[in-house]
């Protein structure tokens, strides 16, 4: 099992953690999550997106994720987790994806 170390975020950025299922996720073993909406690129809408949490060296970080036609989830870019950088990455994922559904969370191997 991966060992996670204390996050250097709020409180309030500990509790939406939680509340994502986060790091109860990373406490069974799992070091990459898919969370939230499903989008579509809309450069290429055949390619999807999704918020990535992954705990490295025992950090929580935070970015996206995408799977061009069906293939397997590939991390695009991650930084260290905090609540500013998880809105930055929801917002961004807004901004340049179209919504297509949503998921429970998902995760990686």
């Amino acid at each position: 099992m991966a060992r996670r170390k204390t996050i250097n975020s709020s409180v309030r950025g500990e509790r939406t953690l939680q509340a994502l299922g986060i790091l109860k996720a990373f406490d069974r073993g799992d070091t990459r999550l898919l969370v939230g909406a499903t989008y579509a690129l809309r450069k290429e809408p055949e390619t999807e997106l999704r918020l990535l949490f992954e705990l490295q060296d025992g950090e929580v970080w935070v970015g996206y994720a995408r799977r061009a036609e069906g293939g397997d989830w590939q991390s695009v870019e991650t930084e260290p987790y905090s609540l500013r950088s998880y809105g930055y990455w929801e917002r961004r994922l807004k901004r340049i994806g179209d919504f297509v559904r949503n998921e429970p969370a998902l995760p990686l191997l």
